[in-house]
């Protein structure tokens, strides 16, 4: 367009970004004038960008991109098939990449055409958009609206990062008057509706106002070499090689594509090669050929290209074969074998640069062609691969099938087993019936070698043990990794070795979990499977402080720090939080232990593992249950217990949640559906946990009988004096102190006392201060009144108050004073028992409602009442003074 009109504001927005840094995204329709209009900012600002674009035909992954970095910094990461573990290496090489462009002394990047931008493009831009303001650097993009609903959608995202949108609008009558003269100007702006790309057009040529009409005036101005030559472009692609050009054609084209540059169809791209002026004109040049001219030059420009993918040129990430091109190039000739095979090796390069999303469409697109069977079973298996590491379960389960099916076609019992194990670590329910269909089905075929065998056992015997059945699971865990080990396949003995942990569940396996621990270490370091090592020290950390060897966890420990600390994968890092909550819990410092919980909480929602908030609530309530303060709950739990399963391990924390909230009735309910499952099946592979968190509601309620049951299934626990727990939830201490709240329950109060003196010695050994406080206070309940009793309860309200340990603490003061109120929380408490609101009290005292609340609080804590109908209940007939409430 040789005037510029109008666009003043927008022009003003552009300039400004340049100065500020970020990313502006310059949207509109096509041929609405998006680059025109940066062109113009870049001229009037003064500056210069380095420019990438985004082909419309299928190019590698992170292609816009090539022309801002170096060749010295490569996606080519080799890609692991763990989905965490390739997720977080995906993580950490557009990391990587982000860091080259913001120190790549590029102030100024335009990245045009986004809406044909692939998946990785998009997230490395986001990646950058973080930092971009800060680093001084501008990237602009532009995007033709409306965008697909992938591309809009990660677009939209950028607007967290600050991007600015700057949008563009059709030409106004009076624009439009300043290109064409001022009479005919209605008339244009009805042909073009403002369109600049048409506008421009006809105020040039005075020809008609449709795209296909402009362009056919174009190429009637060449002579027929000329045409040829651009077709011959128009189909290779947007940009102009001109030695590839030269063998399509047939014919040297340095004076078609200058004829073409002068015709208004090609202009000059940077690094003074001829690009087309526009994708529209592009895609209508090719849409006029007929069919058997495009299918000739479509297979003339795939030969072109696949000649020139082996030349050194080609090499390196710089100068990446484009597959995906070649591969759409044979699909256009009609040759859908060769389109397959080059889909392929598409899918391939973009697995390497971490491109899930875009691996799984080539993949896609190459499973439409007839294909024997067991060629067929392979690249179903390389589909479900992509699918599952894009985190498309159910299209991977999909795939999984058909590959197994055509497998069992070619007699390939290998690829039914690789079928099988494509989806590791998911274990929904529809996931596991598929998944264990598939390995039995593997499993059927006697020529599996020992190390593919003990692969499908391990994954049978995980989904086995996840879907509840521990026992069924331990046959094949066991022979799993007997296998493995003979076989010596150490990528076997991993999976053998997690499977087998799996099926776990009595204490007694503690020293088979601390061996599996130490091989997984071992195995997964040599390896380079950080997130395996971790895995295997957190298995070592359970079993140290279980059996109260100290030196174990904090060897575990540090080497999980060593590993957080090599290493920014995101997983890593929430594992290292995790573990972090968890010790700090046990110690006592619950500040720590939520701050670490919700940093944790943040990486995984930043990495889009929203599932990984279940640890967090987990967590959050138990801290909250340990502290007897329900302002300690975690935001948003209540919707989290909504959306959450019945199941032993959920309801017995929505049991003590309810208990500690005052709501009596709801803890009775759950409580009541927990009672009729006892005994707990021992299978069940959080049973543990179950019944040391269905302690203090069994003591709550008085319930003898439910006592003894639990009593016995604890006891095997007894010979191990540690805590219990897990890395990534949560440590308690002693089953001592259960064992000893239990037995009083029971009446056993020699048997309690015993437990409880073997409690306190066994949380102070291993730093359980949370623990401590609460043993000391329930044996001095249960020791006969006096000195000793009373010294009890007050070093367990000392420690209790000096933790922030609101219930506890004054459940224990309350056991060693005549009247645990103060004056202020003795005259709250009178208003109180009349059944007066909060806010009627806090009108009445002129306080403020959220001081009553508190005080609220800490009279029943005190008097040890769940709720204020209780309270009131209780209250006339112990408030006179010097008697306890």
């Amino acid at each position: 367009m040789s005037t510029f009109v109008g666009r003043d504001r927008e022009l003003a927005a552009l300039t400004g970004a340049f100065e500020a840094g970020g990313v502006v995204l310059v949207d509109g329709p096509a041929g609405i004038g998006k680059t025109t209009l940066v062109d113009r900012a870049l001229r009037q600002a003064g500056a210069t960008a380095v420019r990438g674009y985004c082909p419309a035909e299928p190019a590698p992954p992170l292609w816009p991109w090539r022309a801002v970095l170096p060749g010295a910094v490569s996606p080519d990461l080799q890609a692991p098939f763990e989905p965490t573990a390739a997720a977080s290496a995906r993580f950490a090489a557009l990391a990587q990449l982000s860091d080259a462009v913001l120190a790549g002394g590029a102030p100024l990047i335009l990245l045009e055409d986004l809406h044909w931008a692939d998946v990785a493009s998009l997230d490395l831009l986001r990646h950058v958009a973080q930092g971009a303001a800060g680093a001084g650097v501008t990237v602009v993009g532009t995007v033709r609206s409306p965008a697909p609903d992938a591309v809009a959608l990660r677009l939209a995202d950028l607007a967290r990062y600050g991007a600015v949108r700057v949008p563009l609008s059709p030409f106004t009558l009076d624009e439009v008057a300043r290109l064409v003269d001022a009479a005919s100007a209605p008339a244009v702006l009805a042909r073009t509706g403002g369109l600049p790309l048409l506008v421009a057009a006809v105020g040039a040529r005075s020809g008609p106002g449709d795209l296909p009409a402009v362009v056919r005036t174009l190429l009637a101005a060449l002579s027929p070499q000329e045409r040829a030559a651009v077709e011959a472009a128009a189909v290779l692609g947007e940009e102009v090689d001109d030695s590839l050009l030269a063998v399509v054609a047939g014919t040297p084209v340095d004076g078609s594509l200058t004829a073409a540059r002068h015709a208004g169809l090609l202009v000059v791209a940077p690094e003074h090669r001829y690009r087309f002026a526009h994708a529209l004109v592009r895609d209508t040049i090719v849409a006029g050929l007929e069919p058997p001219a495009l299918r000739e030059l479509a297979r003339s420009a795939a030969v072109a290209l696949e000649s020139a993918s082996g030349s050194p040129a080609a090499a390196g990430w710089r100068g990446a074969v484009p597959a995906a091109r070649i591969a759409a190039l044979w699909r256009q000739a009609g040759v859908p074998g060769a389109a397959a095979a080059w889909s392929r090796r598409a899918a391939a390069q973009a697995r390497a640069a971490h491109a899930y999303d875009d691996a799984a469409a080539h993949l896609s697109a190459a499973s439409t062609v007839d294909l024997p069977p067991a060629e067929r079973a392979e690249l179903l298996v390389e589909l479900a691969q992509a699918e599952y590491l894009a985190g498309r379960y159910d299209r991977c389960l999909d795939h999984c099938v058909d590959a197994a099916g055509s497998a069992a076609e070619a007699g390939r019992g290998d690829l039914v087993a690789a079928a099988a194990l494509v989806l590791q670590g998911v274990t929904y329910a529809h996931a596991g019936s598929v998944v264990t269909r598939l390995c039995q089905r593997a499993l059927a075929y006697p020529d599996l070698g020992d190390g593919l065998r003990a692969r499908v056992l391990a994954q049978l015997a995980v989904m086995t043990a996840d879907a509840g059945q521990v026992g069924r699971a331990a046959a094949p865990a066991r022979e799993s990794l007997a296998l493995a080990s003979a076989c010596g396949d150490p990528h076997a003995e991993i999976e053998a070795a997690r499977a087998r942990e799996m099926t776990l569940v009595d204490p007694a396996d503690t020293p088979e979990r601390l061996r599996l621990g130490d091989l997984v270490a071992d195995r997964a370091e040599a390896l380079g499977q950080p997130l395996a090592a971790l895995i295997g020290h957190e298995w070592r950390m359970q079993c140290g402080y279980l059996t109260g060897r100290l030196d174990v966890v904090e060897s575990a420990a540090a080497a999980i720090e060593d590993l957080a600390g090599r290493s920014p994968l995101p997983v890593l890092q929430w594992h290292h939080n995790r573990m972090l909550a968890s010790r700090a819990t046990l110690a006592g410092r619950f500040d720590d232990a939520v701050a670490h919980s919700r940093h944790a909480t943040a990486i995984a929602l930043a990495s889009g593992d929203p599932s990984a908030t279940v640890m967090h609530f987990a967590h959050g309530a138990h801290v909250a249950v340990l502290r007897g303060d329900p302002a300690a709950l975690p935001e948003g739990l209540d919707a989290a217990f909504a959306a959450a399963p019945l199941d032993p391990l959920i309801d017995v924390q929505r049991a003590n949640v309810a208990l500690l909230t005052g709501a009596l009735t709801d803890a009775r309910e759950v409580y009541d559906r927990l009672r009729a499952q006892l005994p707990l099946p021992a299978d069940h592979p959080a049973w543990p946990a179950v019944l040391t968190q269905l302690t203090g509601l069994i003591e709550h309620f008085a319930d003898a009988g439910a006592a003894a049951i639990v009593h016995r299934q604890l006891l095997p626990f007894r010979p191990f004096p540690g805590a219990l727990g897990t890395a990534t939830v949560f440590f308690h201490g002693t089953v001592s102190r259960f064992l000893g709240q239990l037995a009083a329950v029971t009446g056993d109060t020699a048997g309690a006392v015993e437990l409880l003196r073997e409690a306190l010695t066994r949380n102070r050994a291993i730093g359980a201060r949370a623990d401590l406080a609460l043993t000391g206070l329930a044996l001095a309940r249960v020791l006969p009144a006096g000195p000793e009793a009373a010294g009890l309860a007050r070093d367990a309200a000392d420690l209790a108050a000096r933790l922030g340990m609101p219930g506890p603490a004054a459940a224990a003061g309350s056991s060693t004073s005549a009247d645990p109120l103060t004056a202020r929380e003795r005259e709250i408490a009178g208003l109180l028992a009349e059944a007066l609101t909060n806010r009627q009290i806090a009108a009445r005292l002129v306080l403020s409602e959220r001081t009553i609340e508190s005080h609220v609080r800490s009279i029943l804590a005190k008097t040890q009442c769940t709720n204020r109908t209780e309270f009131v209940a209780r209250w006339p007939a112990h408030h006179s003074p010097g008697r306890r409430p």
